[in-house]
């Protein structure tokens, strides 16, 4: 049976833990040979051994997205060690500080920003041009459910993710010609150590609002990763697929 990525070649940021961690060995296990890009050394390679050790391909780049020349890298990496990039899962991301917009200082918006969006924005120059050589390929961002809905306390988070939202479907349109598709995928709360870290350990404090009752997990994100990657995806563009027990439709008041 053919493999979804098979002979795919696909850059994954945020790879050392969480979703990008699952996703990268999802990626490796469907075919794709995958390079990881994170900015925790030890654990992105702790991943990409992990996975050569099961048989597959993968090499690691210590990288930090908000500086441009090394999301160049991490593509110059991808094409000489492998040939070229043929998919790109831009998935690093951070919640930063939250609390009413009056107390939320200056250097919380920078990094929230910096990372959430100049860190698609810095990913999306260094792929296309290598993509295109390739005669096409597939982009997918980390948004949130939280990209198309305001939540107090939450608003540079928020606003961060309806840029990622925006930037998804603008360039969509620009790269459209060259046989890439950019689409997003949309988690909702996701048992990591981001949520784990936000939450003091206490994920339940989800499962009253969200419509399934309960936060989800890494391995139901994958998925939907892996679909946008593949040619099952080809007439797919501009969209983003939400991954949230329900949470666009709303949450559970009563």
């Amino acid at each position: 049976m053919t493999q979804a990525l098979e002979n795919k070649v696909a850059i994954i940021t945020g790879a050392s833990s969480g979703i990008g961690e699952t996703t990268a060995i999802a990626f490796a296990k469907a075919g794709a040979s995958v390079v990881l890009g994170a900015r925790r050394q030890e654990q992105g390679e702790a991943i990409a051994q992990r996975i050569r050790d099961n048989g597959g391909k993968a090499v690691f780049l210590k990288t930090d997205v908000t500086d441009q020349a090394q999301a160049q890298a991490l593509v110059d990496l991808a094409v000489s060690e492998f040939g070229g990039l043929d998919i790109a899962f831009n998935n690093a991301g951070t919640d930063g500080q939250s609390g009413p917009i009056t107390d939320v200082d200056d250097s919380s918006y920078d990094t929230i920003f910096d990372t959430n969006v100049r860190g698609v924005w810095n990913a999306l120059r260094a792929q296309i041009p290598a993509l295109r050589k390739r005669g096409g390929g597939s982009i997918i961002n980390t948004s949130s459910v939280l990209g198309t809905r305001g939540v107090a306390n939450m608003s540079t988070y928020v606003a961060s993710k309806f840029a990622v939202e925006g930037l998804t479907k603008s360039i969509a349109l620009e790269v459209a010609k060259d046989n890439i598709r950019v689409n997003a995928v949309a988690p909702g709360p996701i048992v990591t150590p981001m949520l784990e870290s936000a939450t003091g350990g206490n994920t339940d404090g989800f499962n009253g609002i969200i419509p399934q009752g309960r936060p989800g997990t890494t391995d139901e994100v994958a998925p939907s990763v892996i679909f946008l990657a593949s040619e099952q995806s080809s007439y797919i563009t501009g969209h983003s697929i939400a991954v949230g027990g329900g949470a666009t439709a709303g949450f559970v008041t009563g």
